[in-house]
């Protein structure tokens, strides 16, 4: 019984890609909404070496302001820091991994606040936890 209920829970946060996803993807890198991940995590054996955040929002400049405290902007801590690419104007706000798993995001949210959901959820995955850490030195 709590083997299924963990097994539930699981398939409610994340979903597989399948090869449609990941082919649509490769045909959308000259897509003007599609923003590359600025450094890849060639330190890791996974099939794609970057993440993908899939956003309803729908202009990069949005992610132009600082994050937090820092001198770094929304869109470096994202496309750089955390490896992650970011895709404009998608149906809903939802975070690929470099597995391929997919994890929902708060929806209706403004960048700022997207951005947090983002660092705290890559701040809870095994290699991404190294990487929110450096954002705070």
């Amino acid at each position: 019984m709590t083997i299924f209920l963990m097994l539930g829970c699981l398939s409610c946060a994340q979903e597989k890609t399948n090869d449609r996803d990941y082919q649509a993807v490769i045909d959308h890198k000259n897509n003007s909404n599609f923003f590359d991940a600025l450094r890849l995590r060639a330190d890791l054996n996974y099939n794609t070496q970057k993440r993908i955040l899939y956003t309803t929002l729908s202009e990069i400049d949005i992610f132009g302001q600082n994050y937090k405290q820092t001198n770094m902007t929304l869109e470096y801590v994202i496309r750089d820091r955390l490896h992650t690419a970011i895709f404009l104007n998608q149906e809903k706000n939802l975070l690929e991994s470099m597995d391929g798993s997919r994890f929902s995001l708060p929806q209706n949210v403004k960048a700022p606040a997207l951005t947090d959901a983002v660092v705290n959820l890559i701040g809870g995955m095994y290699y991404g936890a190294a990487e929110v850490r450096a954002l705070a030195q």
